[in-house]
């Protein structure tokens, strides 16, 4: 078995990895780089391999820079198969279709004509769907899909070839997750290719009480608040923590809006398979009961309205969607709020914003002035953090090989410095390189 990291070894998004084994070859995830136009430039570099002689993609979970590059290989000629979960199949035709359909409508956009609609339709045919915690076999592999919190349906997945194997962890969960269970730990193996996104940082937060503090400061100060969300988990999570808060505090309730088509129907999602959360009737009562923004008079209507009002929109950097018309529309009120409660990437700007610039703009050249107050938080995020990812190792023998991506520079060195610390005696950094396992 070999295997090449092509993607996210130098950043947090484009994740995809090739792996050859005696009787195919195979990719696990393959997205789209996100972020600035350098970084966006990325994803039209040519790729190391012929996507016709690809057999199949293992998918670990939905999220852009995990799925959106399927397209573009089936444009290229990429009808193998499509490992992922149900949830995951289903969340990852929304995400793709959607970014198709902005790809091909947008008329500025870096990646125009990148791929069409038509190429995203044809990858609902390749998908094929698989239990979690169920092995089955494919061209002499034996997979394994466990769970990996994080966004419904996200796995690990751990694959084996005779006596060698690899897990690859997809991106980890936390282990106190509003709505999903933490991750399964990862089981023993030869390679470990691990995400690290918050490898440099421990979280020591109350969600519950963070929300309370922002949910009474646009009450008490009447502001309109604009929070950006990533269309799948954060806003399920979010809109279910409101609505909770709402329910149990009634005289502090106010206003509470959502705007995403991709947002509406992964909610749909979310509640076909809200058996799989942690509240499953707590996430369907929230998500059937908001308000949701899908006719322009609705929008018309809402552009005047004063604080107190809550909005959750895309996307969850501010890099386009629908968040854009609201920064527009409220950019001269000194007294408007906008939430980022996430990680931002570099170069986004939402990045931009979390760091006191005012002036932003997004993919297609558009520049906004926001004059309003940005508040951030990353105590939202679906990542785990530094210690979250070292307790997914417990079960791994201290010489592992450890490849660690999808995770800035000085998050990829904390982690390995920590790791090496701790006795992990083969812990690398990603590269785009061959490696035989």
């Amino acid at each position: 078995m070999k295997i090449n990291f092509i993607g996210a070894t130098q950043d947090v998004t484009g994740s995809m990895t090739f792996l050859e084994t005696t009787t195919g070859r195979f990719l696990i995830d393959s997205g789209l780089y996100q972020g600035i136009s350098s970084v966006t430039q990325k994803n039209i570099l040519p790729i190391p391999f012929n996507p016709k002689d690809i057999n199949a993609i293992f998918l670990t979970h939905a999220h852009l820079d995990h799925s959106g590059f399927i397209p573009r290989l089936i444009k290229l000629g990429f009808r193998g198969k499509i490992f992922c979960t149900k949830p995951t199949m289903k969340l990852a035709t929304v995400i793709i279709n959607d970014s198709a359909q902005i790809l091909e409508n947008s008329e500025n956009h870096p990646l125009k004509n990148f791929y069409t609609v038509e190429d995203a339709s044809i990858v609902t045919s390749l998908f094929k769907a698989v239990d979690f915690d169920k092995p089955f076999s494919y061209m002499g592999l034996t997979v394994t899909f466990s769970h990996a919190g994080h966004i419904l349906g996200a796995s690990s997945i751990h694959i084996s070839e005779g006596d060698k194997s690899i897990v690859f962890s997809g991106d980890l969960g936390r282990q106190d997750d509003v709505l999903l269970p933490p991750p399964k730990s990862c089981p023993p193996a030869n390679v470990v290719v691990m995400e690290s996104t918050y490898g440099d940082k421990v979280r020591h937060v109350d969600l519950e009480k963070e929300m309370k503090s922002f949910l009474n400061k646009v009450k008490s100060e009447s502001r309109v608040a604009i929070v950006a969300s990533f269309a799948v988990a954060r806003a399920q999570m979010l809109i279910t923590m409101i609505h909770k808060y709402f329910q149990e505090n009634p005289s502090e309730a106010i206003p509470l809006f959502i705007d995403g088509p991709m947002m509406v129907k992964a909610n749909k999602i979310y509640r076909e398979y809200a058996s799989q959360t942690k509240s499953p009737d707590e996430l369907s009562f929230a998500l059937e009961e908001v308000d949701i923004i899908e006719h322009t008079r609705q929008w018309e209507s809402l552009r005047k309205k004063k604080g107190p009002l809550l909005i959750i929109t895309s996307s969850g950097m501010v890099t386009g969607g629908r968040i854009w018309r609201y920064l527009e529309n409220w950019q001269d009120d000194s007294n408007a709020l906008l939430f980022l409660p996430g990680y931002q990437g570099v170069g986004t700007p939402g990045k931009a914003l979390s760091e006191g610039k005012h002036n932003i703009q997004n993919e297609e050249g558009k520049i906004i002035h926001w004059s309003g107050e940005v508040l951030t938080s990353q105590s939202f995020s679906s990542h785990a953090d530094q210690s979250e990812l070292v307790e997914w190792l417990k079960d791994v023998s201290k010489d592992t090989k450890i490849f660690l991506n999808h995770g800035e520079a000085q998050s990829k060195e904390k982690l390995k410095k920590l790791l090496l610390q701790m006795g992990f005696t083969n812990c690398f950094i990603a590269e785009s390189s061959f490696i035989e396992i």
